[in-house]
């Protein structure tokens, strides 16, 4: 498999934790590519290059909200002003509210939600793609990390799922157009132990917790689809199976998906579903 990344710019969003993080680490230390993180924490940036070691040089970071259009206005013009034509794009930013009813989620979530995890995306591919670096025998590339969520609605999670679901439809649509011009693909990603969890206290020690991948697992998977240029990937046993239900079970699918998460009784979807007030014979109430 040829590494069309090697010693190649990659614009990462999301970098500073998770799967991001992650991915950083594979594509310096791996793959050879240098990689432009952006983020919002100056200190985890600055651990992730202690961390490259010998390799630090190969990445650099920008601070700023992913969900502020300026933001990729100003990174655009600081790659131009380098001499920085980035080969891949990738939007892997993202943010999860904790599960909760969607009549009791209030709009301004739902707006912060597309925000980062669907528009930060659309600001990034508009203000980057004139730049990106790639001809007719090696193409530059968008990468979007959508979710297990953008394949099937996942209930407690409404604006995480929509969001999701947007990335997905973007995506495809933007394949189309660009075949033949520059290689784009979507990733759904199956449930990732990362930071995005870390503010919700039901999470620890739930069902969501116990079939959670590991975050570096996980950024290999991806890492391995993108070299390989892979258009669409579906990672993770409860992404795919998730996927098989909404293919054949577009209705039903997702009432069985509810259906599981109902009856694994995890704390982690009492917001959600109403339990008896008892234990389980986990001891989650």
């Amino acid at each position: 498999m040829k590494n069309w990344l090697k010693n190649e710019y990659v614009v990462l969003s999301g970098a500073s934790g998770g799967i991001g993080r992650e991915l950083c680490k594979i594509l310096v230390s791996k793959y050879d590519a240098k990689v432009v993180g952006i983020g919002r924490n100056e200190e985890k940036m600055r651990s992730l290059q202690k961390e490259l070691g010998e390799k630090e040089d190969s990445f650099f970071y920008r601070l700023f909200d992913v969900g502020d259009r300026q933001g990729w206005v100003e990174l655009e013009k600081w790659l131009s002003e380098n001499g920085i034509h980035p080969k891949l794009l990738i939007n892997n930013a993202g943010m999860f509210p904790y599960f909760r009813k969607a009549l009791d989620t209030p709009s301004e979530t739902v707006e912060s939600v597309l925000q980062t995890n669907f528009l930060s995306m659309v600001y990034a591919i508009e203000v980057l793609s004139p730049i990106l670096k790639g001809d007719k025998k090696n193409k530059s590339g968008i990468v979007n990390v959508s979710s297990s969520a953008g394949l099937c609605a996942v209930a407690g999670t409404a604006a995480y799922s929509a969001s999701k679901a947007a990335v997905k439809a973007y995506t495809e649509a933007l394949a189309v157009e660009q075949k033949g011009k520059k290689y784009v693909g979507v990733i759904h990603p199956g449930t990732t132990a990362t930071e995005l969890f870390d503010g919700d206290e039901n999470t620890k020690n739930s069902a969501l917790q116990r079939i959670a991948i590991p975050a570096q697992k996980m950024a290999m998977k991806i890492a391995k689809r993108i070299l390989k240029r892979k258009r669409r990937s579906v990672l993770g046993m409860d992404a795919k199976l998730m996927n098989v239900c909404t293919k054949w079970m577009p209705v039903q699918g997702l009432f069985l998906v509810g259906g599981v998460m109902k009856a694994s009784r995890s704390k982690v979807f009492s917001r959600v579903f109403e339990y008896p007030n008892r234990k389980d014979k986990n001891g989650e109430a």
